[in-house]
């Protein structure tokens, strides 16, 4: 029986800070957001994003509700981020386990790539737009889809904030909810928690997890009120301010071979590794990103042969 292990950092204070990318890893997906829309991808870019209030919005157009468009609105302080689009009420449920058949959500999920690409890392400049709760991946080794009803297979790298509910198919396969005491500078509860998740033809396994509360690793507070989100640093700011530059952080994610490692970074250069786990289910696939309860914004998007 194939054994799977897991490694969480930073709890006993050991931390592996590494200066990243490896100057000999192959570019395999770079995109140039300047470019606009729509999104140059490899093999072509499968967008899906199904609201359980608005229902399916894969093929919309506006910036912000649909799933990844970049916004090149000049006069935006998210100006030539690709907007992942507001994925409200997405985890009451999802295309293959449904709650409620008559009212269907999925995820907002961006794929693109090579199904053989095998040892491979993915990584982005990360903010979050107007929210504080939700849950942002970015995505390795995913089976192609072409409806939001294929049954899902990849690894994911999870960034949770707000303590946020997980999906229905998440939560009928025992995956509980995050439980991250950490707090915004303003005094209020957030909680932020990274996780290593696989889901193959549907079921979901969780194979590592975090809590910023259980690391001094510095996982970027990057929700509306997190103190890395934009230049303004009051905890009475509320992250809306037309003045309020976006900051963001880096997050990494890596395969190569059974091992899974997620990375985290405040400047884009120098990585700490926080998470790693072992699986071998998933061998290759396309890469990309998704998110559900949130509105994450990407940019400085690498996706690469893993070093």
């Amino acid at each position: 029986m194939m054994k799977r292990s897991v490694v969480a950092l930073g709890i006993l204070g050991l931390v592996c800070a590494v200066a990243l990318p490896a100057a000999h890893a192959a570019t395999l997906w770079q995109p140039d957001l300047s470019k606009g829309n729509p999104l140059q991808g490899v093999n072509g870019i499968y967008r899906q994003g199904v609201s359980g209030t608005d229902g399916d919005r894969s093929t919309a157009t506006d910036v912000g509700t649909a799933p990844f468009l970049i916004d090149t609105d000049s006069t935006s302080r998210k100006n030539l981020w690709l907007d992942g689009g507001a994925s409200d009420n997405v985890s009451l449920g999802d295309g293959y386990d449904d709650t409620d058949a008559s009212n269907p959500s999925a995820p907002f999920m961006l794929l693109t790539g090579d199904p053989n690409w095998a040892d491979v890392a993915i990584q982005s400049k990360v903010d979050f737009w107007d929210q504080n709760t939700g849950a942002m991946a970015l995505i390795l080794r995913a089976a192609p889809k072409t409806k939001f009803s294929d049954p899902d297979s990849h690894y994911e790298f999870q960034l949770t904030t707000g303590n946020s509910n997980v999906l229905a198919s998440m939560a009928r396969d025992g995956i509980t909810q995050p439980n991250d005491t950490t707090k915004n500078p303003d005094g209020s509860d957030e909680g932020y928690t990274l996780r290593i998740l696989k889901v193959v033809k549907g079921k979901w396994t969780m194979l590592a997890e975090i809590n910023q509360d259980k690391t001094s690793i510095h996982i970027p507070q990057i929700n509306r009120l997190g103190i890395d989100h934009d230049v303004i640093k009051d905890p009475s700011d509320d992250g809306n301010q037309d003045e309020d530059l976006l900051v963001g952080g880096y997050f990494r994610f890596v395969a190569k071979g059974d091992a899974l490692t997620g990375f985290v970074s405040m400047d884009g250069k120098t990585f700490t590794q926080i998470l790693q786990a072992h699986d071998s289910d998933l061998k290759a696939g396309l890469v990309g990103f998704s998110h559900y309860d949130h509105r994450p914004l990407f940019k400085e998007i690498l996706v690469e042969d893993a070093p």
